[in-house]
């Protein structure tokens, strides 16, 4: 096996090509009303997919990783930021699964998602009228390096057992118990089994859906957090997570953030859920870069003139600077959403086109 799959495969981010050679091996370096609802409670009355009227309040929705109660303040600071940009009151519907979230963006339940590459393409497939708008920038304040990453994670303790040299590889993962996110998560699980299924030369992810078949056994979080504290409780061996919606809770204890080898450990007074394994420390195998996720709208549910008031509010300086949705990364009490990664740090105007390699990744249509 080679070291690091999906060695040959290239991931377009924003007109730059990324090759994943270091994929998984070495790597290139409206008042907002509150959260809303959780998953199973009511949910806003949908409009029959035609654009709701300008004073109706609008409605986003909001994955699980990002429905958490120390992000309402981030959640909230957005709604502000919708109400400043349209006049629109903002609810805003928070999920406990992944499913709800894309569902509610797709049938005109909610106007606004913020939705992870994969969910978003897979709204779009089961409405068209679900378009992507903006997204978070690179550090230069363009869309070339505008991503984070997935990562491959074991316990540190038994780190060894998937060395490869120096290095580490995903050889030894077949028959471990394994925890993804959610079968619709882009980090979580799309990018991870689908380089797995070219690496062991598998037909489909379906394998990889339960136990028994590739995996002793398969886990899902229902968000990056949970998938994390599968790992970190021993529940199980192998984890999938990204980086954005965990390492608030998580310190870097040895090598490079984000690379092949780092070493991280749950804050000793993390919050939940990590208040359970606090202490507690997990080693990345294999690592990708994924593009942004996109906030879109459905734009059968919303007007034309409100989607262009609102894109370009949140493309202005006026959002950039904003404290509360761009937050300080070296501010430990500071939990958003969205970091201010450096001065350019801002929202940009993105298109359906730019998540084709999303589309391709692993068949998607």
């Amino acid at each position: 096996m080679t070291d690091g799959y999906l060695s040959r495969r290239q991931f377009v981010i924003g007109g730059a090509t990324v090759a994943l050679a270091g994929m998984f091996g070495v790597m290139t370096g409206c008042t907002a009303g509150g959260s809303g609802a959780a998953a199973g409670a009511d949910e806003p009355k949908s409009d029959g997919g035609k654009a709701s009227a300008s004073s109706d309040p609008l409605t986003m929705v909001w994955l699980p990783d990002n429905s958490s109660a120390d992000l309402t303040a981030s959640r909230e600071a957005i709604g502000a930021a919708i109400t400043a940009a349209c006049g629109r009151e903002a609810d805003l519907l928070t999920t406990t699964d992944y499913n709800v979230a894309i569902e509610s963006i797709a049938s005109g339940k909610a106007q606004m998602a913020l939705l992870g590459a994969e969910g978003y393409v897979q709204a779009n497939k089961k409405n068209p009228k679900v378009l992507a708008a903006f997204t978070n920038s690179d550090e230069d304040g363009g869309l070339d390096g505008a991503c984070y990453y997935s990562r491959i994670c074991v316990l540190t303790d038994n780190a060894d057992q998937y060395k490869d040299g120096s290095s580490y590889s995903i050889e030894n993962i077949k028959g471990k118990s394994f925890s993804f996110v959610s079968a619709t998560s882009t980090s979580g699980f799309k990018v991870p089994s689908s380089a797995i299924v070219d690496e062991f030369k598998l037909d489909s992810s379906d394998d990889l859906l339960e136990g028994g078949k590739f995996f002793s056994e398969v886990l899902f979080g229902n968000s990056h957090q949970g998938s994390a504290v599968n790992l970190l409780s021993g529940d199980a061996d192998v984890a999938a997570f990204d980086d954005v919606d965990v390492d608030m809770f998580l310190d870097l204890v040895s090598g490079e953030a984000n690379s092949i080898g780092a070493v991280y450990k749950a804050k000793d007074d993390a919050e939940a859920p990590f208040d359970t394994v606090r202490g507690k420390q997990f080693t990345i195998i294999a690592i990708t870069p994924v593009l942004n996720a996109p906030i879109c709208f459905n734009e059968d549910a919303i007007s034309d003139d409100d989607r262009t008031k609102i894109v370009d509010y949140f493309c202005s300086s006026k959002v950039a600077d904003d404290k509360k949705i761009f937050v300080d990364p070296d501010d430990e009490n500071a939990k958003g959403i969205f970091e201010k990664d450096s001065e350019k740090t801002c929202f940009v105007k993105v298109t359906d086109d730019w998540y084709e390699p999303v589309r391709k990744l692993g068949g998607a249509a």
